[in-house]
């Protein structure tokens, strides 16, 4: 079984099929930059859109939220590893461009939701 392989199948080729040709010929280095700075940018956008869209959210859920998207970005891989190991070997070594780009998805997104929480724990210690 390949989860989310068409997913990520439809996405790559979305991205990189309009890209010049260098970014296309290092497409592990590509595939990790365009996924870390791709899900950054829409973590951002997500972040900023929770504070202006509905009230409290920011403050009291998407905390909750960017927490358990941290635990869960880093323990779901390490299951499916552990329940499926010659399944997630075949996908490494099968697919190393999408697995390169995956692992760009879930530094982009961990590094965004820590800066968020940080920077939250910040402003409430300069509150009190």
């Amino acid at each position: 079984m390949k989860p989310f392989y068409n997913q990520v199948n439809y996405l790559y080729h979305l991205v990189m099929d309009n890209f010049p040709e260098l970014p296309q010929e290092g497409n592990m280095a590509s595939s990790f930059v365009l996924g870390g700075l791709g899900i950054y940018g829409v973590v951002s956008l997500l972040q900023l859109a929770s504070k202006k869209v509905v009230p409290n959210f920011d403050k009291k859920i998407l905390p909750l939220l960017e927490k358990g998207c941290i635990a869960g970005m880093i323990a779901v891989p390490l299951v499916y590893a552990f329940v499926d190991p010659e399944g997630a070997k075949n996908i490494i070594t099968q697919h190393p461009t999408y697995t390169s780009g995956m692992l760009g998805v879930e530094v982009g997104s961990i590094t965004r939701a820590l800066q968020d929480l940080n920077k939250r724990k910040k402003l409430e210690e300069r509150m009190n």
